[in-house]
């Protein structure tokens, strides 16, 4: 067909199309192949302009590449097109050939159309059926939560109904437990539980209130709350009756009630009239026990007590002489004597000894009184004071816990617990006025604020406010003692007419103030504001001045020097040792020592001594604290600068009796040199007056040692001060003989040549040292 066209001389792009037109259109088919931007085919193909395009391109490589060959432009776009052409009419054979397997395309084409006509169609049916099921699943969905509501809203009204009936409706299980069980069964006790509520409901709920179904069961609900209330109250009546009993334990009595404590519930809400009389019937049997225990245990410890110190016991007091004139210090006029005292030095009753370490046991067992007595023991008042408010805060703090947990009102603790804390702080007020122990006091002090920081401790209010009014007590009285004290020194006799010319030893005084003040020192030197401090220092300005009065009354200066110089150090040497002891450790006490404590204490017979107070040190018990306070320091420190100058003035008295000569030299020399320069003799003190003066010490000064170290001994004895003295004395001979040969140094070859033949400093100082030793 293309060839026909060809030969024709018809441009086969001319034609429309290269197949028949009528071709298949009986079928009505349409065999147009549709080939879109692949149709090669055109109607129309024109040159024209060719050549304009051809000489705008002229210098266009390609078109370059086509002149440099030779040809003509034209005829090469001739030939191009031809072979266009040719390519053209390839291409449409192509398709021809193809022809058969394109319409077997379209019919395959047309069959899957018609398959997919009718997939659509089932689809839409499914479509369709779907769209009414989802119809009736939107119908069960609204039908579901309606039914949902309505079982939600007869759940509600069930639960409503179950809940109004459990309230009104009174059950047999409940009337049994209620009429017919015990009290102390579970079976009553639920069911009071069960009425409780019930009775609660009905007169707090307005939803129950004006019912019909209320007042029907009113009159029964009334005769059970009276049944219940009737059981409750004989139950607990007869349990508080039983606290009345003789050797009853309270303590022990009370978890019977505690677990009973729904009772107490119950009548507070029910029946708060009946509540009122329970609560005021154990106010009143538990406050009665209670306060008898308390009475019983003081009047053993008023019988217990040892009497360490009496009204006459004052540090002004006159020793007894052997005639017996005089009251001792010693003496006791109670029936029973004051072993602790009698049995050691003279300053023993003012002494802290080992008083102290009831401190270390204020969280001890109190003491079994009955045990302590059998045994014929007795305490000091410190000892006594801390085992009640031991048993008191251990009663005290029970008491408070279980009228909280039982009661569920502290109030009931404060009514009950009234009596008591009134009697004992009354007790204590009697006790305190016959009290004539300082250390005692302070002791208590300690003790009183020792057990308040242990309630705190243990978080329990229970004697709140207590430990206040004790200090009220104690504080004032510890005052009218110092005062007393204060006032007895000062009394003493030290006029030359009225008093008894004193010896060159430790004075009574001097012990007695010493242990005393060093004892209330270390007590008081951890208390905020060191309260005693104002007494303290005026008793040691008291004492002092009674000291050097007493002195004058001896028949020689040196004598006078002497007496204070022992008494100062015996003074000096008390209180460093009491600081270097310290108090106890708290909770250091030996086991041993507690239990001996807690059983009566001692060996029996009377005066027999605890081991709470009598414990050695060196086991341990004993833990050194840090000085005496800032008050103690600064006492200490004006006591040793009184001693200093004591003890500078018999070594001057001594070396001025021993070595004259020397000493005025020394002093006129240094005088001298003062105004001269060095290497000058100095007029009066040269080396010519001088060589005599160190020739004779020389050969004098061994046996002057010797004999100022007897008349040391002489004066002090074997005392601890004798060796003070004496060192100071070998101190002061060593300087005034130093500076003797620096003066000899400073005057030239004469006072050179003295030196070298006087005796060495260093053999002095070793001779000395061989003599104090």
């Amino acid at each position: 067909m293309v060839q026909t066209a060809v030969q024709a001389g018809v441009d086969p792009m001319d034609e429309p199309s290269s197949i028949p037109a009528g071709y298949g259109a009986e079928n009505g088919e349409d065999l147009s192949l549709g080939l879109g931007e692949l149709d090669l085919t055109t109607e129309h193909l024109s040159l024209a302009g060719i050549e304009k395009d051809v000489e705008a391109l002229a210098d266009h490589e390609v078109l370059k590449a086509i002149l440099d060959q030779g040809l003509d432009p034209r005829e090469y776009g001739r030939r191009y097109e031809d072979e266009l052409r040719q390519a053209e009419l390839a291409s449409i054979e192509d398709y021809i050939a193809e022809a058969d397997t394109l319409i077997a395309l379209h019919t395959d084409i047309k069959e899957c159309d018609d398959i997919l006509q009718g997939v659509e169609a089932t689809l839409a049916h499914f479509q369709t059926d779907l769209g009414s099921i989802s119809s009736e699943i939107r119908a069960l969905q609204a039908e579901s939560q309606s039914m949902n509501a309505k079982l939600r809203d007869r759940r509600a009204l069930k639960e409503s109904l179950e809940d109004f009936v459990g309230r009104v409706s009174l059950t047999p299980d409940l009337i049994h437990g209620i009429v017919q069980s015990d009290v102390q069964s579970e079976e009553f006790l639920s069911a009071l539980q069960t009425l409780g509520r019930k009775l609660a409901s009905a007169a707090r709920d307005p939803d129950l209130q004006g019912t019909v179904a209320l007042r029907d069961v009113a009159p029964e609900l009334e005769k059970l709350r009276i049944k219940a209330v009737v059981k409750s109250r004989d139950f607990l009546f007869a349990k508080i009756w039983d606290f009345r009993r003789p050797r009853t334990n309270v303590q022990i009595k009370q978890p019977v009630l505690l677990r009973h404590k729904s009772l107490v519930a119950f009548l507070s809400e029910h029946a708060p009239d009946i509540f009122g009389e329970v609560r005021a019937a154990y106010i009143d049997k538990v406050s009665a026990k209670v306060l008898d225990l308390f009475r019983n245990y003081w009047a053993v410890i008023d019988r217990l007590e040892e009497k360490v110190l009496t009204e006459a016991d004052t540090l002004g007091a006159a020793e007894a002489s052997s005639s017996g004139g005089v009251l001792s210090f010693f003496q006791r006029p109670a029936p029973a004597p004051a072993p602790a005292a009698s049995a050691g030095g003279r300053a023993d009753a003012f002494s802290l000894q080992d008083r102290a370490l009831v401190l270390s046991h204020v969280e001890g067992p109190p003491l079994v009184l009955h045990a302590a007595e059998a045994r014929g023991a007795r305490f000091p008042y410190e000892v006594l004071f801390r085992s009640v408010n031991k048993l008191l805060m251990d009663t005290a703090a029970h008491e408070y816990l279980f009228c909280a947990e039982f009661w569920g009102d502290a109030g009931v603790y404060a009514a009950l617990f009234a009596p008591v804390l009134a009697f004992v702080e009354s007790s204590l007020a009697a006790a305190l006025a016959e009290l004539h122990d300082p250390i005692a006091l302070l002791l208590m002090v300690r003790l009183n604020r020792e057990c308040g920081l242990a309630m705190a401790r243990r978080r329990n209010p229970a004697l709140d406010g207590f430990y206040d009014r004790i200090n009220l007590l104690l504080w004032p009285r510890l005052k009218v003692l110092m005062d007393a004290q204060l006032a007895s020194v000062k009394a003493m006799p030290v006029d030359p007419g009225s008093a008894a010319v004193p010896i060159p030893a430790v004075h009574l005084l001097a012990e007695r103030y010493a242990a005393l003040t060093s004892a209330l020192l270390l007590l008081q030197a951890d208390l905020p504001e060191e309260p005693l401090e104002s007494n303290t220092e005026r008793l040691r300005y008291a004492v002092m001045n009674a000291l050097l009065s007493l002195s004058r009354l001896l028949p020689s200066k040196r004598a006078g020097t002497v007496f204070l110089i022992l008494n100062f150090g015996h003074i000096v040497g008390v209180l460093r040792g009491t600081a270097a002891r310290g108090l106890p450790r708290t909770g250091s006490l030996s086991q041993q020592a507690m239990s001996q404590a807690a059983s009566g204490g001692g060996q029996g017979g009377a005066g027999a001594t605890p081991a709470l107070h009598r414990t050695s040190s060196s086991h341990g018990a004993v833990d050194a604290s840090q000085g005496l306070g800032a008050s103690g320091a600064a006492l200490l420190k004006e006591i040793e600068e009184g001693l200093h100058r004591c003890t500078s003035i018999y070594v001057d008295d001594m070396l001025g009796g021993a070595l004259p000569e020397l000493i005025a030299f020394v002093r006129r020399g240094e005088a001298l040199a003062s105004g001269l320069p060095e290497g000058q003799a100095l007029p009066g003190c040269g080396p010519p007056e001088a060589a005599p003066l160190a020739q004779a010490f020389a050969g004098s000064w061994k046996q002057k040692a010797e004999a100022m170290c007897r008349e040391v001994t002489q004066d002090f004895g074997s005392t601890h001060a004798a060796r003070g003295v004496l060192q100071a004395v070998f101190t002061q001979l060593l300087m005034q003989y130093s500076r003797f040969l620096e003066l000899m140094k400073k005057q030239g070859p004469a006072g050179l040549g003295v030196v070298r033949d006087a005796v060495t400093l260093p053999s002095v100082m070793y001779g000395l040292n061989a003599l104090s030793r």
